[in-house]
């Protein structure tokens, strides 16, 4: 199997601050590491296929998975929607479990967060949109009976190391409980994706290792949303594939357009922008999901320290992608870190 979990979702903001508070605060998300490069630095600029790259970046601990918030000064990001909606080809939201979405909701709303426009909202008993600070969607979601997206079935995978040179396998993670911080929070459940064709999402990430959870379509002419995200249209179709700790969804809108994804569009570009996964031997699945329809800015490379290596892509839509292989417990987005 290559890919062994969703290491991280990325977010770019123009206000690192005011990010990091809200999700640390109205989340309960831990930071981990903060650092910035300048400009000048080429291995940057190659990954991320820009020129003369400057940000500021901090890693938070999200419990199952980790959330890395950057905010660029060189070149300056753009918003491929304004606000950021649901019909945009890639990446169009989180899903956060929530023990009571009440009380979840007033929180992340005294902490900076915002409802929908209400010609446009949505809800259904089991999840609520609403904004970060920057206007991003985040699915508040309560895992309901025979849910596609239930959270207790996932889990952490950590990679075997022995001696710093042995990371030839994987193993389960013991649960290691909620974060106390985290009371109204348990973790990001799903990445929500808008697709104008999921099948040939599907194919690429089963050939990279994830699996199918669920296969279905609505329409709310015959029944009630299941979630707020299929509310906002009559009809369509969500294919849930799991990474292990989380969730992607796919979602194909059958009565709305969807925007497709600009060609000049960067990985840099505000909101959430890429995926990160974990994998097995980068160089072994580098290679093959380039057969298979990943396209590269450049080769992948090893981090310096060498805890770690890691390269960007597209996937077959052209959503960022990274690919990360950790070659040591020091590496900074270690899974060992991570709880369900």
């Amino acid at each position: 199997m290559a890919i062994t979990g969703l290491s991280h979702v990325g977010l770019s903001t123009p206000d690192l601050p005011r990010a990091i508070a809200f999700y640390s605060g109205a989340l309960g998300f831990s930071e981990v590491v903060s650092f910035s490069w300048p400009a000048g630095n080429d291995a940057a600029d190659a990954g991320l296929g820009v020129v003369g790259s400057a940000a500021d970046l901090t890693v938070l601990n999200a419990g199952n998975t980790y959330l890395e918030v950057m905010q660029f000064h060189n070149p300056l990001p753009r918003r491929i929607d304004d606000p950021p909606t649901l019909q945009r080809e890639g990446i169009t939201h989180i899903g956060i479990e929530v023990r009571d979405l009440d009380e979840a909701a007033e929180h992340m709303l005294a902490g900076g967060a915002r409802t929908l426009d209400p010609a446009h909202d949505a809800s259904s008993a089991s999840s609520r949109l609403l904004r970060d600070p920057d206007g991003n969607l985040i699915e508040l979601r309560v895992t309901t009976s025979g849910d596609s997206l239930e959270y207790e079935r996932l889990h952490v995978r950590i990679p075997l190391i022995e001696d710093g040179d042995d990371h030839s396998g994987a193993h389960i993670a013991a649960s290691r409980g909620d974060t106390p911080t985290r009371t109204h929070v348990r973790g990001i459940s799903h990445v929500g994706v808008a697709t104008v064709g999921a099948d040939p999402l599907r194919d690429f990430y089963e050939e990279a290792g994830l699996t199918v959870s669920s296969d279905t379509s609505w329409d709310l002419r015959v029944s009630e949303p299941v979630d707020s995200t299929r509310a906002v249209t009559s009809a369509g179709r969500a294919l849930v594939m799991s990474a292990g700790n989380a969730y992607l969804e796919l979602l194909e809108y059958h009565d709305v357009p969807v925007l497709v994804r600009p060609e000049e569009a960067r990985i840099i570009e505000y909101g959430f922008n890429h995926l990160c996964f974990d994998i097995h031997d980068i160089a072994t699945t580098h290679a093959h999901l380039g057969t298979v329809g990943m396209t590269c800015f450049a080769p992948w490379i090893q981090m310096p320290g060498g805890n770690a290596s890691m390269g960007y892509a597209l996937d077959p839509a052209r959503t960022p992608i990274e690919l990360l292989e950790h070659r040591s417990a020091a590496s900074t987005m270690w899974p060992g870190h991570l709880s369900i």
